[in-house]
Formats: structure tokens, C-alpha cells, sequence
């Protein structure tokens, strides 16, 4: 401290021990107390509806906080819901679905097409991708207002697609072809005119090879049909073909794929696509 500034505190200190010793402070009296009067920032509330009664009661201001002593002031996490993945998803959003899902699942919307490296992943784990069920399809019907049912055929038994017709007889006709590869034409035949009748919606067919199955079946113009291979290849051909026929290799499918694919493909109506029929037509004049 300089000398400048030592000269002007004690000039200040004087000045301040005169002006007690004048009011008789530096006697030993007690100074008389004064009441200051604190007032709240101009625009801030503090709930106090003394001076106004007329809005006691009306909800109007902000209530002082109440502080709630003995309880944790940590709020509950909300619990997260499962939302479907829409748009294009890439083969990153997969992954990370898969990451932060418990059952390393990744759920998607129904209308969700998948980017070429997501469905190459998705091929790779079939068992990790999951489609959202629509919650409301509109049924195929007949002239009369009739659910069409589908028609089903297999060429040989398989436990899991024995269950499967079982749970869904209701909306499932089973094929008067014998369940054999030589009953392949007959059933083909038989899908063919049903469909042009408006007597099914579509079909179901299960065999060991899908080769023979989409030569004989696309060979009709009245059919469309995709290979289940996966549930990708399902919504794929319902979204850029409107198929009304699905093709499964049940030996290399698990049972549960087996119903999911099914179940996807005969929940929508098949609806054909003008450029994808225009197209079709001119392939036939060929």
C-alpha cells in the first residue's frame, strides 16, 4: 500500500469515528436497530396475496417452493417404449439397435426398407430383425364382402408348417394337389384359376427347393410370387410387386421364421403395382 492510499483511509476513518462520536455512538451506547426493507426483483412473484385479495385463490403467481424434508429429490427414470424403426435404415442404426436392445433385437416398421449393408447384416442374423405387425389389415374380399382365405400346398411334411396351418385354418385353404413334387403342376394350376376366379387372396407354398416352385408359378399371369428367404425378401416383394404368392424352403427356414413370413404375407391384400403390370404384360408378349 502506498503512502497515497494509507493517507486516505485514515482521513476516511477519522471522519467516520467524529460523525459516532457526534450522534454519542463512541460512548457505548447500542445503536438503535433498523429494519431494512428487502423487496423481490421487479416482475418476480413470490405468491404473497396480502396486499391483493382479489387473487387469493385463483391460481395466479408463483407459490413459494415447498421443500418436502426426508424425501429424494431423484426423479424416476422413464421407463423406455419400443418404437420401430422407419425409413431407410442403415446397417450402423442396425447395430446399434442390436447394442441397446436386451434381447438383441431390432424392431422395424412394417413400410422400413433396409439399406444394401443392412440387408446383407440382416441376412447374416435373421434372428435379430423383428417387423412391426400391423396393427389393422385390410382383408382381401370377394365380390360378396367374403374374407378370401389363402390357399396352402406343401410338397412333403413338415412339423412346423403342420403347426402352422393348424393355428391358421381359418384363413388357410389347403390345396387338392397330392403333397408331392409331382403334385407341383396341379397345384399351380389350381392357384392359377383361383386367383383369376377371385376365389383366394394368394398362396402358400412349402417345398424342399423353391426352383421348380417360381419357374412353374411366375410362368402364370396371374401370379407373382417371391422366395421366403428371409423376412426382407417378404417385404420386398410385397412393397415392389404386390406378390400374392409366397415360395418358403421350409429345411433351411426355422419354424418361427416360418410363421413370421407367413403371417406377413397373407395380413396384407396383394396389391399389383400399374408400372410392375404393364411391365409383366409386355414380359408375357415375349
Amino acid at each position: 500500500m502506498n503512502d497515497l492510499d494509507r493517507q486516505l483511509i485514515e482521513s476516511i476513518t477519522q471522519q467516520v469515528l467524529t460523525t459516532l462520536r457526534e450522534r454519542g455512538q463512541s460512548s457505548g451506547e447500542q445503536a438503535p436497530t433498523v429494519q431494512a426493507q428487502v423487496s423481490p426483483p421487479i416482475g418476480q412473484c413470490t405468491g404473497d396475496y396480502t396486499k391483493y385479495p382479489e387473487l387469493a385463490g385463483r391460481g395466479a403467481g408463483a407459490p413459494p417452493p415447498a421443500t418436502n424434508v426426508g424425501t429424494s429429490n431423484t426423479e424416476t427414470a422413464p421407463q423406455p417404449t419400443t418404437t420401430p424403426l422407419t425409413g431407410i435404415i442403415t446397417a450402423n442404426q442396425l447395430q446399434r439397435q442390436w447394442d441397446a436392445s436386451p434381447t438383441s433385437t431390432a424392431l422395424l416398421a412394417p413400410d422400413a426398407r433396409l439399406s444394401p449393408l443392412a440387408a446383407d447384416l440382416a441376412r447374416e442374423h435373421p434372428e435379430k430383425i423383428q417387423r412391426a405387425v400391423l396393427a389393422a389389415a385390410t382383408p382381401h374380399v370377394d365380390a360378396f364382402g367374403a374374407t378370401l382365405p389363402w390357399l396352402w400346398w406343401s410338397d412333403g411334411h413338415c412339423p412346423a408348417v403342420d403347426a402352422l396351418v393348424t393355428a391358421q385354418s381359418s384363413r388357410l385353404r389347403a390345396s387338392a394337389a397330392s403333397r408331392d413334387a409331382a403334385g407341383l403342376a396341379q397345384v399351380v394350376h389350381e392357384l392359377n384359376s383361383a386367383l383369376r376366379q377371385r376365389q383366394v387372396a394368394g398362396g402358400l407354398l412349402f417345398a424342399p427347393s423353391a426352383a421348380r416352385a417360381m419357374c412353374y408359378t411366375n410362368r402364370c399371369a396371374a401370379i407373382r410370387a417371391v422366395v421366403g428367404t428371409c423376412m426382407e425378401a417378404v417385404e420386398q416383394g410385397i412393397r415392389e410387386l404386390g406378390a400374392n404368392v409366397l415360395v418358403i424352403e421350409y429345411p433351411y427356414v426355422r419354424p418361427e421364421q416360418i410363421a413370421a413370413m407367413a403371417a406377413r404375407m397373407t395380413q396384407h391384400p396383394p396389391n399389383k403395382r400399374p408400372d410392375v403390370e404393364r411391365e409383366l404384360t409386355d414380359l408375357h408378349r415375349l
